[in-house]
């Protein structure tokens, strides 16, 4: 009703009224004057017009939506066969179709131009392609809120109060129009923000590559939150009249109230995500109150604006699947019989910690066994530890390989301690270590197998030295490709990013020509994290039980082997055995600078050539490496090629920077 009366509806003169979606409905015949009669048909239509592009917006997101599924049905397939490379470099190298080469190609020659980072100082390290399609978006937004406008002033009379007059302008329509799209984007931010998303269901692409997007979705709104704000604060108290009782009065309404109460939430959203601010604050205190000042401001948006309610409570029916969801998943790892059969309830898994310490870096390797459906190489779990919180759980890749069903899998993680959970994960470390008086599992790792030193710990030592854990997962993208679609390997990490390329280099043995894993550390001690596998790996190059596998290790601190300093003189020998020269394993000391991405990556090409086939980067740890191999794989991307039939020019590229 104050909506009528400030558009100067006569009420009791209306024989009708006409609906408008997303708006109240409209008095006829209009009997305000010929003035106000022309702005309310203005007002009206910019509105109807208003739906309707958010309407196309959404047909757009859809129609996206089906273009990824549609390609993920019908790409083409390669064929298994390859031939020699030939001589003549004009000749097709390989038996693939014309079809799987145009496709290819067409892949490769859009990867060299989207996948190097752009405009870093304003995006970050992200890829081109991520910023392309945000600024599609922008070019939507900006378009849409400006066509459809009526440009053109009406100054009415205003009853009561001779001399002064009110200006209506399109101001309003547009202030409208930018709070409309702000409404229908919400679902599209919260959905991008999901861990079980849909959108990862419909296109392949994991959750977190959508964070971007929310991100920058969540400032779009921000903004035309703002100007929505803006655009009727000038209204209400400038333009209409008499003032100030005009603007007094549209303040006081219930529904600019809950306005006012949304623009605070969302400017708490803005402030309190901006990087810095996350750094001041700490990160623990952005999630949990991004969490409860999000559903805050769905509520007060749906206050706000009843008539646009259908946006928030398909916003708010995402944020209650996700979670809905995630305690599914914690329910099906966690609720099953207890140890001796003990009856049906829930079981947290019982991990076992130990800790490295080499003076620059604390990391924690976490071990332990569970009964759950085993996961894919590179995907990740988030875990939770309720002996430090049971609020919070952070996001980890394993490095062991899951066992076959039914054997229970095997969990081992690196944390590095930073902050916050991981310090006092790593705090809790060293109490075990210090209780039971000296390092047991520390001492099985010296002989290179864990599972044999932790069976000989007593029962009660046992349970002394264990945390629980409550996994929720498993997370993440097929990296391995069991189709044959990639013939070479180049699995490249830095630090405890290694728990990502890892697994998947153990999984690709005997299904992949070529395979280079190569682990960039600060000291060589470091390599005492992951000893017992990296014997594993030496030990079956040896027996001939991993052809095409290749291990090189970069010691970017110590200047040679006399150099190292180990942070435990019980690990002492296991790191001397990982190190021991052996064929298709080496150690290079680099002393104070870090290796080459594209030396490496030549090298790895080089190799891959001579055997054929596609090549697959699979690479996670520092954000630097991540930014190198992105302009190193794009440089050596070949459209041209690919279409000749040379597959040694295609080459892919999987980044992982959680592990880091």
């Amino acid at each position: 009703m104050e909506v009528f009366r400030r558009h100067i509806q006569n009420m009791s003169d209306a024989t009708t009224k006409e609906h408008h979606w997303g708006y109240v409905d409209r008095a006829l015949p209009c009997t305000s004057g010929e003035g106000t009669c022309a702005y309310l048909d203005a007002v009206y239509w910019m509105m109807d017009v208003s739906m309707l592009y958010t309407f196309i917006l959404w047909a757009v997101i859809g129609g996206i939506l089906f273009l990824f599924l549609f390609y993920r049905l019908l790409k083409p397939k390669r064929s298994q066969s390859f031939y020699p490379m030939k001589q003549d470099p004009e000749a097709p190298k390989s038996s693939q179709s014309s079809i799987y080469r145009l496709y290819r190609s067409t892949v490769v020659g859009l990867r060299k131009w989207l996948l190097p980072e752009t405009l870093r100082n304003v995006f970050g390290r992200v890829s081109r392609l991520q910023v392309v399609v945000l600024a599609v978006m922008l070019a939507y937004l900006l378009i849409f809120s400006l066509v459809g406008i009526v440009y053109k002033t009406w100054v009415t009379p205003v009853k009561g109060s001779p001399g002064l007059y009110s200006t209506r302008t399109g101001l309003g329509g547009f202030a409208d129009r930018v709070g409309a799209f702000a409404y229908a984007l919400t679902p599209l931010t919260i959905g991008l923000a999901t861990r079980e998303s849909i959108l990862s269901l419909l296109t392949g692409i994991p959750y977190q590559h959508f964070m971007f997007l929310h991100r920058w979705t969540g400032r779009i709104i921000f903004v035309q939150s703002f100007l929505h704000t803006l655009g009727w604060t000038i209204v209400e108290g400038k333009l209409y009249q008499p003032q100030p009782s005009t603007y007094s009065e549209f303040m006081a309404e219930q529904y600019i109230i809950f306005g006012v109460v949304a623009m605070l939430f969302i400017t708490f959203l803005y402030i309190f995500s901006i990087k810095r601010v996350i750094q001041w604050t700490g990160y623990e205190f952005f999630r949990k109150t991004h969490y409860i000042v999000a559903a805050l401001y769905l509520g007060a948006c749906w206050g706000h604006w009843t008539h646009l309610a259908c946006w928030m409570i398909a916003s708010i029916g995402i944020m209650f699947l996700d979670r809905g969801l995630r305690l599914a998943r914690i329910c099906l790892i966690h609720i099953g019989y207890k140890d001796g059969n003990k009856g049906l309830g829930f079981r947290c898994a019982q991990s076992t910690l130990q800790l490295f310490e080499d003076g620059d870096t604390t990391v924690v390797r976490l071990d332990f066994v569970h009964n759950h459906e085993p996961w894919r190489p590179g995907q990740h779990f988030y875990l939770c530890f309720p002996a430090l919180s049971i609020w919070q759980s952070h996001p980890m890749t394993p490095s062991s390989v899951p066992a076959p069903h039914p054997a229970s899998p095997h969990h081992t993680y690196l944390i590095r301690a930073e902050k916050g959970e991981t310090r006092r994960l790593a705090e809790l470390a060293q109490k075990f270590e210090i209780a039971s008086g000296s390092n047991s599992t520390a001492s099985s790792f010296e002989n290179g197998n864990f599972e044999k030193g932790k069976a000989r710990q007593g029962e009660k030592e046992a349970s002394e030295q264990t945390t629980p854990v409550i996994l929720t997962g498993p997370y993440g993208e097929k990296v391995l490709h069991e189709d044959g679609e990639v013939d070479n390997m180049l699995a490249i990490t830095g630090g405890t990013g290694i728990t990502f390329t890892l697994p998947v280099a153990t999984a690709a043995i005997g299904n992949t020509k070529t395979i280079d894993l190569v682990w960039i550390v600060r000291k060589a001690a470091n390599v005492a994290w992951i000893a017992p596998e990296l014997l594993e790996l030496k030990a079956a190059m040896s027996a001939g039980f991993a052809p095409g596998l290749r291990i090189k290790i970069f010691v970017t601190r110590d200047a040679d082997k006399s150099d190292r300093s180990t942070s435990s003189q019980v690990l002492s020998k296991s790191v001397e055995e990982v190190l021991a020269p052996q064929a298709g394993f080496e150690v290079e000391w680099l002393a104070d600078h870090h290796p080459s991405s594209q030396e490496v990556l030549g090298a790895f090409v080089e190799r891959a050539a001579a055997q054929g086939g596609r090549c697959q980067v699979v690479a996670s740890g520092p954000a630097g490496l991540g930014t190198d191999l992105r302009s190193a794989v794009a440089e050596r991307c070949d459209a041209g090629r690919v279409w000749r039939g040379d597959e040694s020019a295609d080459l892919e590229l999987i980044w992982d920077n959680r592990s880091a």
